[in-house]
Order: C-alpha cells, then sequence, then structure tokens
C-alpha cells in the first residue's frame, strides 16, 4: 500500500531466523499455507521510555513484526491473529498487549483502533518515532482454535 515502514530489508532473513531460534516467532497458518508472520516478546526495553503513557504498568506481551500475505488481507485475520494473542498474554500472565507502527501506515492504526488499541503516545525504534498503542487483554468465550 505504498507504506515504507520496512524498507531497507526490514526484517532481514537472519532477524525472522533469529526470532524463530528465540522462540519468539511465531508463523500464522490458514488452511495448511503460512499466510502471515509475527514476534511476540514478554518485554521490550524500547517501551521503557515513552513519549504519553502506558494504559497499564503490569505485565504485557509486545507484538513486532506483524505481517500477513497480500492473499490473507481484507478477510479478518488480522482480528483472529489478536484474538489468539490474548490467550498468549493471558498464558504468560500478561494484563495488556502493545504494539507500535509508523504515522505513515494508516491501515495499521485503522485495525489497532477497531480492534481496541489506544494510541498511548510514541516510542523511539531504532531513532524513528513510532505510535505506541495498547489494549488490555480480552479473552472471548472458549478457547481458541
Amino acid at each position: 500500500y505504498g507504506n515504507m515502514q520496512w524498507a531497507g530489508g526490514y526484517p532481514s532473513p537472519s532477524l525472522i531466523e533469529s526470532d524463530i531460534a528465540e522462540g519468539i516467532g511465531y508463523k500464522a497458518v490458514l488452511d495448511g499455507s503460512i499466510i502471515g508472520y509475527l514476534a511476540v516478546v514478554d518485554f521490550d526495553e524500547t517501551y521503557c521510555s515513552i513519549d504519553g503513557k502506558w494504559l497499564s504498568d503490569g505485565p504485557y506481551i509486545a507484538v513486532h513484526r506483524i505481517a500477513l500475505s497480500d492473499s490473507s488481507r481484507g478477510k479478518g485475520l488480522f482480528s483472529a491473529i489478536v484474538e489468539a494473542l490474548d490467550w498468549v498474554a493471558a498464558e504468560r500472565g500478561a494484563m495488556s498487549i502493545r504494539m507500535d507502527t509508523d504515522s505513515a501506515n494508516p491501515i495499521m492504526q485503522h485495525l489497532l483502533g477497531k480492534l481496541g488499541f489506544v494510541h498511548t503516545g510514541y516510542v523511539l525504534f531504532e531513532g524513528s518515532r513510532k505510535l505506541a498503542y495498547e489494549r488490555p487483554v480480552i479473552l472471548q468465550k472458549g478457547l481458541p482454535c
């Protein structure tokens, strides 16, 4: 969509391989095909300093490098992934989910707002000012599939 948030080869294959080796890289699978990727951490030092205020001071998970294949967009799969992240967060004792995005990424901003994330301020990631978002964990009825 013309968004240059991931310009310059980011994330590199070696970074994704490192995520997987560290146990923080996850693939999103639908009907046996990989349709997306994300990294989930229990703590992110980048989030220690925020120009604004997080909604909570309690434990959280942070989601990075979330992406869906072009063929998967517009099918509500981002919402399904976030619902699954609620279970991951709850399993880890986290109270909330945090993410960040570029100001030039209105699609991600819209999706986060639609799913109940609140813009809480700005964080610096590798010298770039990112919009910070947080949402309390919301567990749906029943276990995730």
